[in-house]
């Protein structure tokens, strides 16, 4: 203690001076650590790679979990599917599985992957899936077995009751349309998506779920893969041209555009934020990279023996009880910089 080295007022004065920088230092380096603190959670994507239960050549489930080690491992899930969301707990993933010329929807619980559920009613070819902040509804596009590709529209499901509503009624004049992704608005009342339009352009819309009223988001440009930030202010997208593809945020309430950076033409396909906004984490071929606002920096956290494409960032989750199948490799990588940086 303070009191039995002290000789005088002195030193006891410098003693309470020491202890109160020290306390000082402490808080600071508290602060610090909470404002730069290391990203947590599981990642879901979808692989097309070898797989030693389920073959070479077909989207396979994996998942890896980030918790401040380098080290970090693949575990498969053991099953074929694409495009992996979470529900609000972690404690579920949804998927879609193909097979035998149509598509379904399934859910399954990632300490026990066998325990697998079909949520469509109704088979058809369905792309892109994205959760409720709820967990009570999924929103997809696609067509049923009993439509044309014509007719490719954004469905909502509600998981509870199975009841499929269709949300749009784009206009397709005889050409089928295509989605390039979707995403559901941290306050649940709109979805963001990408519709290509004649010309070879993709543009982003914003659906309300309740009027069904569209919103223009973005024109003349390719725009794709729209992911809402976790604070519901912006929304994270790929932006197309024919040297490089741009990672881009745009602010839902002003519609300003901003670059974050440059990727190789056709290898950043798919992007996610953290849960609380800090990072993004996206795929490029067999790697998954991880984005540092603060820092402007990127790193290379997971190599595969395939290509990576969805890429579902959990909000909560529970450690996987499945032992991991492959060591994975930690890299290092800079940013290819464009001309049109902020």
């Amino acid at each position: 203690m303070i009191r039995k080295y002290s000789i005088g007022r002195l030193y006891t004065s410098k003693a309470a001076m020491f202890a109160f920088l020290g306390v000082l230092i402490l808080t600071l380096v508290s602060f610090t650590s909470l404002g730069e603190a290391e990203p947590t959670g599981y990642f879901a994507y979808a692989v097309n790679g070898f797989d030693e239960n389920l073959g070479r050549f077909d989207w396979n489930l994996y998942i890896t979990e980030i918790s401040g080690t380098k080290d970090l491992k693949a575990v498969s899930l053991n099953h074929k599917g694409m495009y992996p969301s979470w529900g609000p707990n972690g404690d579920v993933l949804y998927f879609i599985q193909r097979g035998k010329g149509h598509a379904d929807i399934y859910s399954v619980d990632p300490e026990n992957p066998k325990n697998k559920k079909r949520i469509t009613p109704i088979s058809g070819t369905y792309r892109f899936l994205s959760v409720s902040p709820d967990g009570k509804k999924l929103a997809f596009n696609g067509y049923t077995l009993d439509q044309l590709p014509q007719e490719n529209q954004i469905w909502v499901l509600d998981v509870d009751t199975g009841e499929m509503e269709v949300m749009t009624q784009v206009p397709h004049l005889g050409w089928p349309y295509s989605f390039y992704g979707i995403s559901w608005s941290p306050s649940g009342r709109r979805l963001v998506f990408s519709l290509s339009r004649p010309g070879w352009l993709e543009h982003m819309y914003l659906l309300d779920v309740e009027t069904k009223e569209i919103e223009v988001l973005t024109e003349l440009h390719k725009d794709f893969y729209p992911v809402w930030s976790p604070d519901g202010r912006s929304i994270l997208f790929l932006r197309w041209n024919r040297e490089f593809d741009t990672f881009y945020t745009i602010d839902v309430e002003t519609k300003a555009i901003e670059p974050l950076f440059d990727v190789d033409k056709a290898t950043g396909y798919w992007g996610d934020w953290s849960p609380e906004g800090d990072y993004i984490v996206y795929s490029r071929w067999g790697s998954i990279y991880l984005y540092n606002f603060a820092t402007d920096e990127t790193e290379a956290i997971v190599e595969v023996d395939g290509s990576i494409f969805v890429i579902a960032w959990s909000r909560e989750g529970a450690v996987l009880s499945v032992e991991p199948e492959q060591k994975l490799v930690t890299t290092w990588s800079a940013l290819k910089r464009g001309g049109n940086q902020k």
